[in-house]
């Protein structure tokens, strides 16, 4: 019932009036409907959630009707919000019923993360991903160097400090909010009313102009460059803010809130300790997903894998394709090379290279 509300909701029409005042299509009226019975929700307050916005002020509530960009982007992230939540649903309840959180005194973990990308056009997905496999490739970096550092002194070995590259700064150019990283750059166009990709893309070209691992080209005003560790990438501002823009409003959230579905009331659950934003109360910051934008979620989910990382043994295994037709006996070198590049292998050789790159075991070495 749920999906199939997902998937109505991306069917719903939207129309304006002159004065760009949107309403629900009389094509749509019997969608809308659907709709709301699916979620269990009533139709004329999903309707005026979806077409206008409750603002609060100390003496009042103002309500604000909205233009079709604006209703079309609060569609959208409410059918993001409903399928996200599912999915989550969906997990934690296989993990309720596969694991005995109780009788495990460990557990292992598989992280299975893409590659590095770079494509003719890159836009914000392959900025995300990048971001992520910067960070991971960081962490890597850091496992390799302190491993070797922890077998030297086991072993009683003396030996020099290891320098290798590390890639702080670009982390910083995309996560960092003191110096507005460009993720944070993203989330502050896209909270303005009439922001654009290409303001965006201006603030970020003014803004990190003069950062070393930022490129902004002349001949293609609304691209900028970040150079990666595995190489230098051109992202397409076109559609950064349209992807990014999944803060579901409150209006929204509380209709889903008074919901008579048991599982609408799981997915959007009721917080008692905030007062009713009725009664002009505000209410607190915190990391609730419905008010973060995808950047600003990626960011605090990336977070929370590297303390998870951080907090466990961890161990490596780099998939390396021979060529790109996927055919059995055929190595293609040029490809190899790119992926091992890419992966980090050549520069966790090279730290084991300048230290001692041949190991043998005690065992081994009194028989020879």
């Amino acid at each position: 019932r749920v999906l199939a509300a997902v998937l109505l909701l991306a069917q719903l029409g939207l129309e304006q009036t002159q004065e760009e005042h949107v309403y629900i299509a009389e094509s749509s009226v019997t969608t809308l409907q659907q709709v709301a019975t699916l979620l269990g929700t009533d139709h004329a307050d999903l309707s005026s959630a979806l077409c206008t916005r409750r603002l609060v002020t100390r003496d009042d509530v103002v309500i604000v009707p909205l233009n079709v960009e604006q209703a079309d982007d609060s569609r959208d992230a409410l059918a993001k919000s409903i399928y996200d939540k599912v999915f989550t649903w969906l997990v934690t309840r296989c993990n309720i019923k596969l694991v005995d959180d109780d009788a495990a005194a460990a557990f292992v973990g598989v992280l299975d993360i893409f590659g590095f990308e770079q494509f003719k056009v890159n836009s914000f997905e392959q900025l995300c991903i990048n971001y992520a496999n910067e960070r991971l490739q960081q962490q890597f970096n850091w496992d390799v160097f302190k491993s070797e550092q922890a077998e030297y002194e086991s072993e009683g070995i003396k030996w020099q400090f290891i320098e290798f590259v590390d890639n702080q700064d670009c982390l910083d150019l995309i996560d960092e909010k003191a110096q507005m990283g460009i993720l944070h750059l993203l989330d502050e166009e896209c909270a303005i009313q009439k922001g654009s990709d290409d303001k965006f893309v201006q603030k970020v070209r003014e803004r990190h102009q003069k950062h070393k691992q930022f490129e902004a080209p002349k001949r293609d005003q609304l691209s900028f460059a970040v150079h990666h560790y595995a190489g230098t990438v051109m992202y397409a501002s076109r559609g950064f803010r349209e992807k990014n823009k999944d803060t579901l409003h409150p209006d929204l959230s509380a209709v889903m809130k008074g919901s008579q579905s048991i599982l609408m009331n799981q997915l959007y659950p009721v917080d008692t300790s905030v007062a009713s934003p009725t009664n002009g109360a505000r209410k607190p910051k915190g990391k609730s997903t419905d008010k973060m934008t995808v950047g600003a979620q990626f960011m605090y989910q990336l977070s929370s894998l590297m303390r998870t990382i951080n907090s466990t043994g961890v161990h490596y295994v780099r998939c390396i394709k021979p060529n790109t037709a996927n055919l059995p006996r055929e190595f293609d070198m040029r490809h190899t090379a790119h992926q091992l590049r890419c992966a980090g292998v050549l520069e966790a050789v090279r730290i084991s290279r300048m230290a001692y790159p041949n190991r043998m075991p005690h065992s081994a070495f009194v028989l020879r």
